[in-house]
């Protein structure tokens, strides 16, 4: 059957739970295939991800991925909205084609490349690349809504928590945060500073540039941003602050990675050149780079409360085996040591 809403993409009205099921389904869609391999994908903190290619074929490219969703992450993760962004992303040229969807997940292409690592994503032949792909997605991908989504998408998570945070698994958070009404006040304060700022340019954001979700191809010399499960209308200087709190790493999180403000403004700078060119907009100014710079640092406080708001749900939900408690615990923590430094910069 075909799926209306995304256009001319085929549903199967059926669950895919385990490599064989998968292997089946891609064998009906790839029928010239004669044996089927898979690979394993475990990068990912939220869903299984399962690839499959034809023993024959060398381009890496053909190999076609299974995404099944993780466990209760329908509460925190809109999947209707997250197919609709990856297809719209195919059709500006930023993600893979989505081939077939099923109940708990879908299909879809293959982008060849390494993930990013804490070193490589500061090299200096692959940074540049990061900050101008990063710029044509804010710039190209067109967005449905015009609201962004950061405080409205916080406090859906948190009306979902209850209001004790420091008992059973989240007995870490003690000392950081007592309850979910000390996290609403932070959230709602860093909102007043928001829409006080009338200049804060909103667009397409990512809202989740960590390092596993960006692809280097080194023989092609390009990034690929992937996973859209987040993908939505947002301040563009979330993202950014988002990528740059990301250096930090998610396995072993260390802060000290995070850049320093030579590094950022270097990267800022070739991120609003890339920008201005796509709009046909003057040079870039001194000026334009230090309040993007300012805006970016703020946003990186976001993205701390976001992820920690995030990691103190699967806490409670997730069935994956991620110390999400201890995770919310430095990303709570990172935001409570960073904030009088960068609460005031917008």
């Amino acid at each position: 059957g075909i799926n209306a809403e995304y256009g001319e993409i085929l549903h199967k009205d059926l669950s895919v739970n385990d490599i064989e099921s998968g292997k089946k389904l891609v064998a009906s869609l790839r029928p010239t295939w004669s044996s089927i391999k898979v690979k394993v994908f475990d990068a990912g903190i939220t869903n299984k991800l399962f690839g499959y290619i034809d023993e024959e074929c060398s381009d890496k490219n053909e190999m076609i991925l299974l995404r099944i969703y993780g466990n209760n992450t329908s509460f925190i993760i809109d999947r209707k909205r997250e197919l609709e962004t990856h297809v719209k992303l195919n059709k500006t040229g930023f993600a893979s084609p989505v081939y077939c969807t099923v109940n708990n997940g879908y299909l879809y292409g293959f982008i060849d490349g390494s993930t990013l690592t804490a070193d490589s994503v500061r090299d200096p032949e692959i940074s540049p690349l990061i900050a101008r792909t990063i710029a044509r997605m804010h710039c190209k991908v067109p967005v449905t809504s015009k609201q962004p989504v950061f405080y409205s998408t916080l406090r859906s998570w948190l009306e979902q928590l209850d209001d004790d945070l420091n008992t059973g698994k989240l007995e870490v958070l003690k000392g950081i945060v007592k309850d979910k009404s000390s996290l609403v006040a932070e959230l709602d304060a860093l909102n007043d500073k928001i829409t006080n700022k009338k200049s804060l340019q909103v667009g397409f954001c990512h809202n989740d540039l960590l390092l596993e979700n960006i692809i280097h191809n080194s023989s092609k010399q390009s990034i690929a941003l992937i996973d859209y499960e987040y993908g939505n209308t947002n301040y563009l200087a979330f993202d950014i602050g988002n990528h740059f709190a990301e250096y930090a790493g998610v396995d072993t999180v260390d802060f000290s990675r995070y850049p320093d403000m030579e590094y950022q403004r270097q990267w800022l700078r070739i991120y609003l050149e890339e920008a201005n060119l796509l709009k046909n907009q003057g040079p870039v100014t001194e000026e334009d780079v230090e309040n993007l710079c300012k805006e970016a640092n703020f946003f990186s406080l976001c993205a701390h409360i976001w992820w920690g708001i995030w990691a103190i749900f699967q806490t409670i939900n997730s069935d994956v085996d991620f110390d999400f408690a201890n995770y919310a615990r430095l990303k709570l923590g990172e935001y409570f040591k960073r904030k009088e430094e960068f609460f005031d910069l917008i």
